[in-house]
């Protein structure tokens, strides 16, 4: 009875890491998989079988590599397992299983990757490396990598130890969805305060000073009126305009140049209003 070790899983799960080696647009991770997936077919078949049994991993395959996308392979092993030992299992099955799943793990990895983790942890690092802390892009790195790894090594022993009803039970119990839903509040906080607080443009180059026998009354556009009722007003709403600008499928450089534009109309009030003092 063939069975996997432990030395094969962890082999196959750090290699599914390299997913996009040889990387290609008629099949994308496919090559990079059937690399991950030769430790497996070692252990669990017949030299003379290799080639016949690696050949299901050179179909189109695609989804999150790192972080919830591990969890097709531990299920990939333990489909292995059971088909080498007694045959219940086909190819097609596997092939199936793999194709089924790569959509909705992907789109809950990117979630959890780029959606979560990435801007939670740059906000905090990014305060850090602005403050002049060489510690932040090292945190960065390292704290990016231990959640990284730790996540994808658990994903991946859940899809092995339950197999392809893994996922399945993952999601029916909906503690999944809260999770995210709680850590992307989490995130758009951080991502609102980096707005506030590293997008510098307002309106303090319009304000005046008015005197007469009474006394002098100060004016100034943004202190007395948007400090006033909403700091960090202006700043939104100039990130929220380049985000529907984006949305409307405006050119990154088209947006660069109207970002300057509004930076010389601005010094140039700035000046003007000197000159007019």
């Amino acid at each position: 009875m063939a069975q996997l070790q432990k030395s094969d899983l962890v082999k196959n799960w750090l290699l599914g890491y390299s997913s996009e080696t040889c990387y290609n647009y008629e099949r994308l991770q496919a090559l990079g998989n059937a690399n991950a997936f030769i430790p497996i077919i070692k252990r669990l078949y017949k030299k003379e079988e290799y080639a016949q049994e690696i050949k299901k991993y050179l179909n189109f395959f695609n989804t999150e590599p790192s972080y919830m996308g591990t969890v097709i392979h531990g299920i990939t092993a333990a489909m292995e397992e059971k088909r080498a030992n007694d045959g219940t299992v086909s190819a097609d099955e596997i092939i199936s299983v793999r194709s089924a799943l790569m959509g909705p793990l992907a789109g809950i990895g990117d979630v959890v990757s780029q959606s979560i983790v990435y801007p939670i942890l740059a906000g905090v690092c990014i305060q850090l490396a602005l403050a002049g802390n060489y510690a932040g892009p090292i945190l960065f790195e390292v704290i990016y990598k231990v959640i990284m790894l730790t996540l994808g090594y658990n994903m991946y022993m859940l899809g092995y130890k339950k197999g392809k009803t893994a996922i399945l039970d993952f999601l029916k119990t909906g503690v999944l969805n809260e999770i995210l839903e709680l850590v992307s509040i989490v995130g758009l906080m951080v991502v609102g305060s980096m707005a506030a607080s590293n997008v510098s443009f307002g309106f303090n180059v319009i304000g005046w000073t008015v005197t007469n026998d009474l006394g002098s009354v100060a004016f100034n556009l943004q202190e007395t009126v948007f400090d006033a009722l909403l700091p960090g007003l202006v700043p939104l709403a100039l990130v929220l305009g380049v985000w529907g600008l984006l949305r409307n499928k405006v050119k990154p450089n088209t947006i660069i140049l109207l970002s300057f534009l509004l930076a010389f109309i601005t010094v140039g009030l700035g000046v003007l209003c000197g000159v007019i003092k």
